[in-house]
């Protein structure tokens, strides 16, 4: 068995995030066509409960990398995604991020993810 890995885990809690019922008009995504995978429910609820902890900066570039990767940004590379993903969270919450800072947070993340879901 192949061991799972922080951004297994990140995906697997994005199809969770994308698996209830869209809310007024949200247009409706369906992540499972880009990964087959079953939802881990306990591995999702897990991460979940990291990322509700995180200030709303670094909240919103896990966002950009793993819910709204593929819906909202999916037509950008990494590195116009990662600009784009700047100046919404500039706009939205007034945090100025460098490339190192957006990176720092994104991969300090996926070890959090990984080093707190997989004990």
């Amino acid at each position: 068995m192949q061991k799972l890995s922080g951004d297994d885990l990140l995906w697997n809690w994005a199809r969770w995030c994308w698996s209830g019922g869209t809310v007024g008009n949200m247009e409706r995504y369906v992540p499972w066509e880009d990964d087959y995978r079953p939802i881990n429910m306990d591995h999702a609820r897990a991460v979940d409960a990291l990322y509700q902890r995180l200030p709303r900066h670094e909240a919103m570039v896990v966002q950009v990398e793993y819910t709204r990767k593929n819906s909202h940004f999916g037509h950008l590379s990494a590195s116009g995604r990662m600009v784009m993903a700047r100046r919404w969270i500039r706009d939205v919450t007034g945090a100025i991020l460098r490339d190192e800072d957006y990176k720092r947070h994104l991969e300090g993340f996926r070890a959090k993810v990984e080093k707190e879901v997989l004990l």
